[in-house]
Order: structure tokens, then C-alpha cells, then sequence
């Protein structure tokens, strides 16, 4: 068990990763080093890979997906390469139910989760108990609370609400793959924050006479700086910090909640439990009222748990509002250089789902040094948008991403089961792009069209046998490719130890 430091209570602007994830990384790795070393891969630990598993969204297809790859990654011996595996949306579902178990990529849980998402549905009071204690205690009450406890419940089948905290995890040893739960921050998605609307936060925040504003506000955003709009957009959390991956400012996970001004606690809070975590990564309705006639038949079939009068009064008018993931910002009245002030003069921030429906922004952060990305996409659209959509994100914040083809895209209704883009320089990851439904597991691309629309995003949940199905065809794309990926393994540690011998 790692030896877990004081909690901090200010706010951290580096784009460097914390010393505990560094901790917890280098005992992962030599964990990785004696899996390599027993399939005669020999190597230092400093040439040991940095591999990624990312899982994309797609609700219960997601959650499902995820386990199956896990399981045949577990039965072709590859789980152990892991460092980090980063989810959003349906495969932080998965993830948050198996890191309930301090070792479960050593053990069967993975089997656990399976059959519980197979077996009959959970009494939907839980849910109701569980929005009545929070309610009580939680001051930003709103439809993420509502959509946490209801996922847990009608879709992941939990018997009883994991009310762990995240933080938690932060004392465990390296057993499993370092978890990095992702989201967004609603506001800044709906609007790309410009250099005016910066003039006019700064200025309300401040309150300066214009003179003393413009000498000071234009050495805020240099003008060669990235868009806003990426770097104030993703958020991470980690078991030992939560914050901005793009911007570089974070905080302690158990401190996420809490009241902060001027880079400063000022109001210790609540930690949020795995339950709200799931309803922050998995509210992607969260960001169009187009869904709210489905956010209102899941909280009708929410009366059925009982407690009618108390739904009806607390639960309905969330609809009013739509208000979703709404936390305190630790980043108020926070004046840096490196805060865009637009981020500084709001009291709360709106954390949902992901609309890129991919985590690659929390692993493209270079301190983490990742050499291998597989990405598993299950998408219920064009199953390259992640793709383009990420390479756009680190053009923009000029990260290292490998080429991506263009005419790739022309095979989006019909894809092959697995896609390689290798990493041309030093420090670009080579990504292993993996769509749910392909040309290998199905048999054409009226198959393809078939199995997508049998399995959408938002719909009933899946029977015994569609989630057996399922569970199939993930299986099929890790079990098909296993000589890939171990062979992009081989390739990882041979360009470690290749940029060492140039350094040297």
C-alpha cells in the first residue's frame, strides 16, 4: 500500500503530473517490467512503455464493450501492460464498478460485473434513498445527482450505492491500471472563450479602471496562446488530483467540492461518492434540452421506487433548471498568468459528459509520456470522429499526435477492426484505433448498420442475451488483434531504448 502525503489545500498550476501519480507509476511499472520479462521481453525500467487503454463513450454499449475488451485482454495475458486506462462517459460506468475491488484486474471481478449486468433489475428505491441523503447534504443539488443515482440503479444494476469516494483509491497499491475518469466544463463547451469576453470577465472581477486594465489584462492571453476553448474544457480526475488537463490546474480529488478563492479553500466540502462521479461522466444529455423528454421519463420511472410526493417536489423541477454538474470553481478570483480570466470570475463551474467521446486530452498531457494509446471506440456514429477530433485538439495545443489520413474516413461505414498510427518523432505515442463493429466481427456493412442501430446510446436496457452478444464482438476485436498489440509493445520498448542511446 502506497504511503498517501497531507492533503493540500491550494490550487496546483503545472503541467507536470503530481508526485503521488509518480509514486504510484513507478511501482506500476516495475510490476509491467516482470510482465514483460516473463514473455522474454527484457528491458530496463526506464524503457518500460507507457501504455494507455482509452475507452470512448456510447452509454451502456460503452459499458459493455469495456468489460469484454478487459475480459479478453485478462485471457490473452496483455492487462498486465497496462499503466493507465482513462474512460469517459458509459466506460467510467464500467471502471468505477471494478475498481470497487482493490485487485480486480488479479481476480475475477470482471465475471462479477457481467453477470450482475445480466441478471434482474435493482429496486429503484436505492436510487430514491440515496437522492434523499445527498439532497440533505449537498448544497448544488441538481440532474447530475438525479442521473448518478439512476445509472447506478438501471443500468449497472449496483445493489447497493457505491458511496466510496475516489480519493480512497489514492491509498492503494499499484495493482491495477492508474484510473482517469474524464469530463468537460459545460460552459466553456458551449462557447469559445475570446480574448473580449476575457476584457469583460477581467474587468467584473476586478473591477480596474480601463487604464490599469488594459496594462494588465493583455499579459494574460499572449496572442500566439491555443484556443480557450481547448484548454479550459477538459477535466480529469485521478485518485490523488482533479483538474483542467489542458491548462494545468488542479487540486487534491478529495478538495473537488470545496470552496476555493484566490487559489485558496476557503470552505471545506463533502467529497462526491462514485455514484456522482458516474453522473458527471455520463450526463452527455447534459448538454442540449433536446433530451429533456428522456431525462423526464427516466425520473417518471424513478416514481416506481416510491416516495412520489418527494420526487415530485425535488426531483421535477430539476427539469426547470437543467442544471447539471454544477461544483464550486477553484479557480475563482484566481489571478495567474496562466488562468484565463474568464475562468476566474465564475463562483461555479458545470461539469458533464464528454461530447468528443474520447479521453485522449488526459493522456496526451506530455508529463505522462505515453508511447502506446489503444483506443477503443464504441461510438454509436462515425467511429473515427474521436480520432480527428483528438489530433485536432493537440494541433491546437500543440501536442504530440501522430499522422491521421484523411481518406480514413471513407471507410467510417465499414471499417477494418483495428487501425495503426504510428508515432513518426521522438515523442509522438502511436495510437491503436479499435471500432466496436467491423468488417471482422461482422460480416458486411449491413451487418455493421444492423448491430449499431440494435444497439444505441439511449434505450431500455440490454437483455441476457444482447449484452452476451455484446460481450462477443468486444471480445472478438482483443482476442483478433492480440499479435498486434503485443507486437506494438515490442515496438514501444525498442524506441525507448532507442531515444536513450541517441541521448547518450
Amino acid at each position: 500500500m502506497l504511503k498517501q502525503t497531507d492533503t493540500s489545500e491550494t490550487v496546483r498550476l503545472s503541467q507536470s503530473i503530481n508526485d503521488e501519480e509518480i509514486k504510484y507509476v513507478m511501482v506500476r511499472k516495475t510490476l509491467i517490467k516482470e510482465w514483460l520479462n516473463s514473455l522474454e521481453i527484457y528491458c530496463e525500467l526506464e524503457d518500460v512503455p507507457n501504455i494507455a487503454l482509452l475507452g470512448s463513450g456510447g452509454g451502456e454499449r460503452a459499458a459493455v464493450g469495456m468489460l469484454g475488451s478487459l475480459f479478453q485482454l485478462e485471457q490473452d495475458n496483455l492487462l498486465g501492460s497496462l499503466l493507465y486506462m482513462c474512460g469517459v462517459s458509459g466506460t467510467t460506468w464500467c471502471m468505477s464498478s471494478l475498481y470497487s475491488d482493490l485487485d480486480w484486474s488479479l481476480n475475477k471481478r470482471c465475471d462479477e460485473v457481467i453477470e450482475k449486468l445480466k441478471g434482474p433489475t435493482v429496486d429503484l428505491k436505492k436510487a430514491v434513498d440515496w437522492l434523499k441523503q445527498w439532497k440533505d447534504s449537498d448544497q448544488d443539488f441538481n440532474l447530475t445527482d438525479f442521473w448518478g443515482a439512476f445509472t447506478a440503479c438501471y443500468f449497472m444494476k449496483e445493489v447497493s450505492m457505491d458511496t466510496r469516494r475516489l480519493s480512497e483509491e489514492a491509498h492503494r497499491n499499484s495493482t491495477n491500471p492508474y484510473p482517469i475518469y474524464s469530463a468537460i466544463e459545460l460552459d466553456r463547451n458551449k462557447q469559445h472563450c475570446t480574448k473580449g469576453d476575457c476584457y469583460a470577465a477581467f474587468m467584473q472581477t476586478r473591477k480596474l479602471r480601463t487604464s490599469e486594465l488594459k496594462s494588465t489584462f493583455f499579459g494574460v492571453i499572449p496572442d500566439n496562446s491555443p484556443p480557450l476553448f481547448s484548454v479550459a474544457v477538459w477535466f480529469e480526475m485521478t485518485p490523488h488530483e482533479c483538474g483542467f488537463s489542458g491548462l494545468g490546474a488542479f487540486i487534491d480529488t478529495s478538495c473537488l467540492r470545496c470552496k476555493f478563492e484566490g487559489g485558496i479553500m476557503t470552505e471545506k466540502r463533502k467529497e462526491m461518492d462514485m455514484v456522482l462521479l458516474q453522473g458527471i461522466c455520463g450526463s452527455v444529455i447534459a448538454d442540449g434540452q433536446m433530451d429533456i423528454a428522456y431525462v423526464g421519463k427516466k425520473i417518471w420511472d424513478l416514481l416506481f421506487g416510491g416516495s412520489i410526493i418527494w420526487i415530485v417536489q425535488n426531483i421535477f423541477p430539476l427539469l426547470i433548471k437543467w442544471e447539471w454538474g454544477t461544483t464550486s470553481n477553484f479557480l475563482f478570483k484566481l489571478y495567474d498568468t496562466r488562468v484565463p480570466c474568464c475562468m476566474a470570475y465564475k463562483e461555479k463551474i458545470h461539469l458533464v459528459g464528454v461530447k468528443m467521446n474520447s479521453p485522449y486530452p488526459p493522456i496526451l498531457r506530455p508529463s505522462r509520456e505515453v508511447d502506446l494509446i489503444i483506443s477503443l471506440d464504441f461510438s454509436e456514429e462515425d467511429p473515427f470522429e474521436t480520432v480527428f477530433s483528438s489530433k485536432q485538439y493537440a494541433d491546437e495545443l500543440k501536442l504530440p499526435f501522430p499522422p491521421v489520413d484523411e481518406r480514413m474516413r471513407e471507410e467510417k461505414d465499414h471499417p477494418q477492426d483495428c487501425y495503426v498510427f504510428e508515432g513518426q518523432l521522438p515523442k509522438q505515442p502511436t495510437i491503436m484505433h479499435m471500432p466496436l463493429f467491423n468488417l471482422q466481427n461482422c460480416q458486411d456493412e449491413q451487418e455493421i448498420k444492423k448491430e449499431s442501430e440494435k444497439y444505441t446510446t439511449f434505450q431500455q436496457p440490454y437483455s441476457a442475451p444482447m449484452i452476451e452478444h455484446l460481450l462477443e464482438k468486444a471480445k472478438a476485436n482483443m482476442r483478433n488483434n492480440r499479435d498486434r498489440i503485443l507486437g506494438q509493445i515490442i515496438m514501444a520498448v525498442q524506441r525507448r531504448k532507442n531515444r536513450k542511446s541517441v541521448a547518450q
